[in-house]
């Protein structure tokens, strides 16, 4: 009955030491998601400026400004997609998540720029096609994704791939968190654009050709933003609902050791008893 106490009490001060574990990357955990969500909001409001200048210079367009490149379908069948896991895991279901949404999205043929060593693993061994790999960085920086877009314009720019999109988990609040996909190429005129009359400078076509892309740019980079909040947010309730079931095991074992240490008192009165009975 002693081995017994001993034995669980091993166990309380084995889940106790795992509790703190889990406690402390809980606290880091909701210290990145808030310092990760400001620099998210921050980088919203330089988006929004982008497609307000985009929607601006789309208003001044007439019907045979139409054919830019950036606005027509390529005839070919070939999607390049942008995926975004994460580097590390303990981030509950946010990475499974995302890659079932990819199974049923994504065909294996399509060309992937992969971001996260994560998914990574996860494409290359379910035989997915990726062909370029950011799998050693904690940040993105932006002159990091204007290269990575600027491959992608390449491409489709030569007529290699028919559209380009992103696929990443968008952040909804602090508790939701859902796998999407942001359409980047062709662009679409949205249907409440007027037009109206615009001077450019040099003409039209120069202004799209550099704005096009540093719009891209920027959305691409908004969602890394949202795709990292996400995963913070996904960390910290992860390592909550950790805390929660450490300190539901920790009852469950302090009942039972109460239980042994009743159970080893009584047995020790039993034999006291007995021996004084025989006596």
């Amino acid at each position: 009955m002693a081995g017994q106490v001993s034995t669980i009490r091993r166990q309380l001060k084995s889940v106790r030491s795992t509790q703190k574990i889990t406690n402390a990357m809980s606290l880091v955990s909701t210290a990145k998601l808030q310092k990760q969500r400001a620099r998210m909001e921050e980088n919203s409001i330089y988006s929004e400026e982008f497609h307000t200048m985009l929607l601006s210079a789309l208003s001044g367009m007439k019907e045979a400004d139409r054919d830019n490149v950036y606005f027509r379908p390529n005839r070919v069948d070939n999607p390049l997609h942008i995926i975004i896991t994460s580097n590390s895991g303990l981030c509950g279901s946010y990475n499974m998540d995302l890659l079932r949404y990819v199974e049923k999205t994504v065909n294996k043929m399509d060309p992937i720029f992969a971001i996260g060593s994560y998914g990574i693993k996860w494409l290359d061994s379910n035989n997915y096609m990726v062909i370029k790999r950011f799998d050693e960085l904690d940040d993105l920086e932006p002159a990091v994704i204007n290269k990575l877009i600027d491959n992608s314009l390449e491409l489709y720019r030569r007529g290699e791939i028919s559209k380009f999109d992103i696929i990443y988990t968008q952040y909804v609040n602090t508790l939701t968190f859902t796998p999407a996909t942001y359409e980047l190429l062709p662009l679409e005129i949205p249907k409440e654009v007027e037009e109206r009359e615009v001077e450019f400078a040099p003409d039209l076509k120069t202004v799209l050709d550099n704005l096009i892309p540093e719009y891209i740019s920027a959305i691409v980079y908004s969602t890394f933003l949202e795709a990292r909040t996400s995963e913070h947010a996904a960390r910290r309730s992860a390592m909550d609902s950790a805390n929660k079931n450490a300190q539901s095991l920790i009852d469950e074992i302090s009942l039972r050791l109460n239980q042994a240490r009743q159970a080893s008192i009584t047995q020790e009165v039993n034999e006291i008893t007995a021996g004084a009975d025989a006596l």
